[in-house]
């Protein structure tokens, strides 16, 4: 069972969803997001080998939709 599901998830998908889920701000960070503050305090280029992206705000999704964007 967990052969299938790493079929059917690929590195690239969960990058995407890693970004997405590290790009939703967050109260308890002062309404930054979890990336914001590591870039803050590591850089952005640590980010870019961990293939971490900033999403905006207004495209961020995290719901099972996410992974249909993700195939386009």
């Amino acid at each position: 069972r967990a052969e299938e599901m790493m079929n059917l998830v690929k590195n690239k998908d969960i990058d995407i969803m890693m970004s997405h889920i590290n790009s939703y701000a967050r109260k308890s960070l002062g309404n930054k997001s979890p990336y914001e503050v590591f870039a803050f305090q590591y850089g952005e280029e640590l980010l870019d080998i961990f293939n971490i992206k900033k999403i905006s705000a207004d495209e961020i999704t995290l719901t099972e939709k996410l992974f249909s964007k993700a195939d386009k």
